[in-house]
């Protein structure tokens, strides 16, 4: 129990939580599972026959051991998750919006994570274990280590020589898993007879001393990966990276601009400035770079010379050459641009302008000729010196994601003055949005504004929440003038196109 002083001292030294946890009145598997009792979800006690190994190899398992979660049942379109805290459910949202999982979150106890991670290292151990590490045969030993990386979603594998003050050395393995490096396994010093192999299927020079580049193709358990191969002399030896792109992700399949969610005008507009022969389109938001490869896709042609300059090559296209940046090498943004438009391309597509060389070398480019699609994460743009900022290319598009309604259950119901009040003070004009309603045949010719009926979520056996899916949010802005509906009018009629509901997009407005 805890005494009346140590309740007094709550307030001032922390959340409850972390006071239970310090005064030791209560274990940690007893304040998880009041916690549990609080957040309305379930607390759990694995065992290991309760751990599916199809639902843990979900998680990559660097993921998995850092954040202490472990994904151990999955049952119609949903997998169940045990935590330690329910902070590490953002790491693994790749689940809900790639791979289309319900996530139903459980806390636990650590022994359970313990034990789960231990069925976990078991099942890899059996799998690659001997084969990685067998230095006797480099081609096995490589082909068990690229197949182990893609198990694990990475989409590069770093090989990074270690000394140590003992004489002893080894090589550390690190996949880059959803954007982050992860640390994957270490091998013996032997294992640069994997490096050799490498190197001589990416037809690299064995003696060169300067940094290198080259591809190669394999298969693995039965699927065709590209391997790009970046290797650069160190101090301690070799640092070698793997770019890994499996032939089921060289291509983001059944994407076109309306199944994005552009429509009406905007879509219209984007078509027209796709048939010019130069300039600049800028895209940004989340989502942007979904929209910049499907842009691309679009202009693809073998008359055309496509380049792409990426941060990371998330997708490889075909009839397209793409590059991307090299830090580690001096080859930042702006020197992969400058060596791009060397190569007098016709569409060159800039993932990320971040800074204003590579925005300055985007508008010189766009004005001598090229078209130009840009994504920007910065305000950097607007900073650019000189008469043509810019803030005035030919196109600027606005993009968000929100999570698309459940067909199967949405209801509808008329919005309140109160609920419509946040759109029109973000810059709503509803006569826009009756407008577009009734040019696409969603709202009556006779129909007001206050007769439009909303989505919003109910729930049901094929959603549990009322979503299912992602749909986007458009603002598409030519020379200066929005083409159709702006950003919070596209939200507006998304909801009461039955797309999306009016609880999501309210949320989004929010934060504009």
């Amino acid at each position: 129990m805890l005494s009346r002083s140590q309740l007094a001292n709550i307030e001032s030294e922390g959340s409850l939580f972390d006071t239970l946890a310090r005064t030791e009145a209560l274990s940690l598997d007893e304040l998880r599972r009041a916690a549990a009792h609080v957040l309305g979800v379930p607390f759990v006690m694995l065992s290991r026959d309760d751990v599916a190994l199809e639902a843990l190899t979900l998680i990559p398992e660097p993921i998995a051991r850092i954040h202490s979660v472990v994904a151990y049942k999955t049952r119609d379109g949903a997998v169940e998750v045990a935590v330690l805290d329910t902070d590490a459910l953002e790491h693994i949202e790749f689940l809900r919006t790639e791979r289309g999982f319900r996530i139903l979150p459980r806390l636990t106890s650590e022994r359970s994570i313990k034990q789960a991670l231990v069925v976990y290292h078991k099942h890899l151990k059996e799998k690659f274990g001997e084969k990685i590490k067998g230095a006797n045969d480099p081609e096995r030993a490589l082909e068990a280590l690229l197949a182990h990386a893609l198990l694990h979603r990475a989409s590069e594998a770093h090989f990074e020589p270690r000394e140590f003050l003992s004489g002893q050395s080894e090589v550390l393995v690190r996949y880059r898993i959803e954007g982050t490096l992860y640390e994957a396994m270490t091998l013996p010093r032997e294992a640069v007879a994997i490096i050799a192999k490498l190197k001589e299927l990416a037809s690299l020079s064995y003696t060169l001393s300067t940094p290198q580049e080259g591809s190669f193709k394999v298969v693995i358990e039965g699927e065709e990966v590209r391997v790009r191969v970046v290797a650069l002399p160190t101090l301690g030896g070799e640092r070698v990276v793997l770019h890994l792109v499996p032939h089921n992700a060289a291509r983001r399949r059944g994407f076109t601009l309306p199944s994005l969610g552009l429509h009406g005008e905007a879509l219209e507009s984007v078509h027209k400035i796709l048939h010019r022969k130069s300039g600049l389109i800028t895209v940004s938001g989340r989502g942007k770079t979904t929209l910049l490869y499907t842009l691309l896709d679009l202009l693809a042609s073998p008359s055309k010379a496509l380049f792409t300059v990426e941060e990371q090559i998330e997708t490889r296209l075909p009839h397209i050459t793409q590059r991307s940046i090299q830090r580690e090498i001096g080859l930042d943004m702006p020197a992969a641009v400058r060596a791009v438009l060397k190569q007098d391309p016709d569409v060159v597509m800039i993932d990320s302008i971040a800074d204003q060389k590579t925005a300055a070398l985007a508008q010189a480019a766009a004005k001598r000729g090229v078209l130009v699609l840009a994504g920007l994460d910065t305000p950097v743009l607007s900073e650019v010196e000189g008469p043509e900022r810019i803030p005035s290319a030919e196109a600027i598009i606005k993009v968000a994601v929100v999570r698309r309604a459940c067909p199967e259950c949405h209801e509808s119901y008329k919005l309140s003055r109160a609920e419509m009040e946040p759109f029109e003070a973000a810059g709503a004009n509803f006569g826009r949005v009756l407008f577009a309603l009734k040019a696409e045949g969603l709202a009556g010719e006779d129909a007001q504004f206050r007769d439009v009926r909303v989505a919003r979520a109910t729930g049901c056996s094929q959603c549990s929440d009322g979503y299912k899916g992602n749909i986007g949010l458009q603002e598409v802005v030519v020379e200066g003038e929005t083409r159709g509906l702006n950003i919070v009018e596209d939200a507006l009629f998304k909801a009461a196109a039955g797309l999306t509901t009016i609880d999501e997009v309210a949320g989004l407005v929010q934060q504009l």
